[in-house]
């Protein structure tokens, strides 16, 4: 009698383990809090708000481009930095790429597409990915940053 006793709660333990694992268990449901939008739900009172992109009339596809040509061009100016040539001719290469980076970007999108993305940038509070600011950097394009 003992042994089956046993086995009964051994057999008990193995099920109510097994049914742990497969998600027998079941979240306690919440009720939404009233002035909150639950997680992972937007408030269908509060659209969401278009990107400065959309609002300039620039297409998804057009900014992936922006951003590529972008990334390209300061890959290219990483690399010309690396070079065992002087800073001068470091300097003319880099003024090289940075023209033929501007004749690609400009060619995607018109100047009044750029300058109503930028007023949108602004508007929402400053630099947005893909934005690419010409600040001056001490020690020119090829300094190194501090670490």
């Amino acid at each position: 009698m003992h042994f089956k006793t046993m086995g009964l709660v051994l057999l008990g333990v193995f099920l109510f383990g097994l049914s742990s694992l497969a998600g027998g268990q079941r979240p306690v449901p919440t009720l939404p809090v009233p002035g909150q939008t639950p997680i992972g739900r937007q408030n269908p009172a509060k659209p969401k708000q278009q990107s400065c992109a959309q609002e300039a009339g620039i297409s998804k596809a057009t900014m992936q481009e922006r951003r590529s040509i972008m990334e390209s061009a300061r890959a290219q100016v990483e690399a010309v930095c690396a070079q065992p040539i002087s800073d001068a001719e470091k300097l003319e290469k880099i003024r090289e790429i940075r023209r033929a980076e501007k004749e690609r970007l400009n060619a995607l999108i018109t100047s009044e597409q750029l300058e109503k993305l930028e007023e949108c940038r602004k508007a929402r509070g400053g630099e947005h990915e893909g934005s690419h600011p010409r600040t001056s950097h001490p020690g020119g394009p090829c300094a190194q940053s501090p670490q």
